[in-house]
């Protein structure tokens, strides 16, 4: 399983209308939409769609704060494929419902799903509905 938990949100959190993750190569920007409810997707300043011209937008995004290395892997022109370090312990945020959640992630074996708390060690709900992880240098 994944380790997700759905329900209402914990009291709390923080307005957030917009959150950008950058990637050397890439930036997502999600934007809060109160009209649909859910976080909009743009990869590069370009929304993003299906191929029916649906717009993405999950009801939960996580950016999961976590160790990113190099791997012993190399692509076709002898760059370093990076290595994502996704079994221990960190941050995250949690957005949902137009709010920003400062969480806790944990994963104890590669086998596991990941499980989120809220600062004081409550399990953080999400929205029903797709869900993000976004994994962001620590």
């Amino acid at each position: 399983t994944t380790g997700f938990r759905y329900g209402p949100a914990p009291a709390g959190g923080t307005p957030e209308d917009s959150r950008t993750v950058r990637y050397p190569a890439a930036r997502f920007t999600f934007t809060w939409s109160d009209d649909s409810r859910h976080w909009q997707v743009s990869m590069d300043g370009t929304p993003t769609i299906t191929t029916d011209d649906t717009r993405v937008a999950p009801a939960t995004v996580v950016v999961q704060y976590v160790t990113i290395r190099k791997s012993r892997f190399h692509d076709y022109l002898g760059n370093n494929t990076p290595y994502t370090e996704t079994v221990g312990s960190g941050r995250a945020e949690v957005l949902r419902d137009g709010r920003v959640f400062d969480t806790n992630w944990e994963r104890g074996t590669p086998e596991d799903g990941t499980t989120f708390t809220t600062k004081d060690g409550r399990p953080m709900n999400f929205a029903e509905g797709q869900v993000w992880v976004v994994y962001a240098k620590a």
